[in-house]
């Protein structure tokens, strides 16, 4: 999931997360937001109440790193939806738009 800042990300990423379980598709959450503050703690807290696998890093720093790892960690474990939770982009700025472009590129199948 790619948008704004605070415009809900990583809310609806739960949500579809919660949809998806209900209807029997095995579903996987990646949490690739190393910009804000609690990113990781929110998704995991909404995985674990879920109960829908989690991946994510306290410690890597590289937001393409962990959404190539968590996509390959979920598609060996057979997971059949797996949603990447991003960083919000504020403006318009290349280096943002360069790193989502990164990211697709890394977990496309």
């Amino acid at each position: 999931f790619v948008g704004l800042q605070g415009a809900g990300k990583t809310t609806t990423i739960a949500k579809f997360a919660n949809y998806y379980q209900r209807r029997g598709w095995r579903t996987s959450m990646v949490c690739a937001d190393t910009f804000r503050a609690g990113a990781f703690d929110q998704l995991k807290q909404n995985a674990t109440k879920l109960r829908v696998p989690f991946y994510g890093s306290y410690t890597e720093a590289d937001p393409v790193a962990i959404a190539e790892e968590g996509v390959k960690q979920f598609k060996r474990e057979k997971q059949e939806v797996i949603i990447v939770d991003t960083s919000g982009r504020h403006r318009q700025e290349t280096a943002l738009f360069e790193e989502m472009q990164e990211i697709s590129g890394a977990v496309k199948a």
